[in-house]
């Protein structure tokens, strides 16, 4: 009995200390946010403007649809983009950036106007894509069929990808964004070390490619898309997703913004990149 008192009076003592806080977390004015990336490709260049929201008022989006919208390149590109819906803006006609010309997008909203410029990126195409079967007893890596692509990187230093994978047309990102550069070596996507002209002697070594991180089955479609990208765009991509794992441990980075290229305050990014693609079905 006297057992059961102690912790009864352990329990209202504890109760008794029990306070609710109210965090007052400051909010600012809304900021615009600009999305958007311009490729190497033919295709209609498209940018997103929405304003930025109060951490804990998510519920709608505020799209941005009454801005005036141009990209101007050193190539001679100026062309402008119309609002379509919900914040889109798109060009008229397809579009392209060439390596090594700059491209700046002026978003003028509000009576502000903001400038974002990126040079566009210089890199190979993939060179080959291919399918390969793996044992198991192979660690923590899975047995089963991985798809892999090889390609070259620049002699200079200063190359930053980002590789987007699809298994019959489903994006494949459940591990985050597959970004690599030339500092991964050995272990890069590019598989420069690799000889892919004998991959089962070189399995039998154990050396392995660097696979993409999802197993596939005979008769799947991978298509591989491979981004050059810039140095602060890899940052920024880096910065993104390391918010998006906060877990809330002591080990989680401070909350922040990420950095971004949109000049006069506003946030997101504006993207040049050079895409390139490589597609294979896998074969048993």
């Amino acid at each position: 009995m006297k057992k059961f008192n102690l912790i009864l009076g352990f329990a209202i003592v504890l109760s008794a200390c029990e306070r609710i806080v109210e965090l007052e977390i400051p909010s600012s004015d809304p900021t615009i946010v600009v999305e958007g990336q311009i490729t190497s490709q033919l295709e209609p260049w498209e940018i997103r403007l929405t304003m930025s929201q109060p951490y804990f008022d998510q519920s709608t989006i505020a799209f941005v649809a009454s801005a005036d919208v141009s990209i101007v390149g050193t190539d001679g590109t100026d062309v402008n983009l119309i609002h379509t819906d919900s914040g889109y803006y798109k060009t008229e006609f397809s579009q392209q950036c060439l390596p090594g010309e700059t491209y700046t997008l002026s978003v003028k909203y509000d009576g502000e106007e903001y400038l974002a410029t990126e040079q566009a990126p210089l890199a190979f195409p993939i060179d080959t894509i291919a399918s390969y079967y793996l044992p198991e007893n192979n660690g923590f890596i899975e047995e089963g069929y991985y798809v892999f692509i090889q390609g070259r990187e620049r002699v200079e230093k200063g190359d930053y990808y980002l590789f987007k994978a699809y298994r019959n047309d489903t994006l494949k990102d459940d591990f985050g964004s597959n970004l690599d550069n030339d500092e991964f070596g050995s272990v890069s996507f590019l598989n420069e070390d690799f000889d892919i002209n004998n991959i089962a002697s070189e399995l039998s070594k154990g050396k392995t490619p660097r696979p993409f991180p999802f197993t596939v089955e005979p008769g799947d479609t991978v298509r591989i898309e491979q981004y050059a990208i810039s140095e602060k765009h890899f940052k920024y991509i880096f910065d993104i997703e390391a918010q998006q794992g906060r877990s809330g441990t002591p080990f989680d980075p401070p909350p922040a913004n990420p950095n971004n290229n949109i000049s006069n305050g506003g946030l997101g990014y504006f993207s040049v990149v050079h895409k390139e693609e490589a597609q294979i079905v896998v074969d048993e």
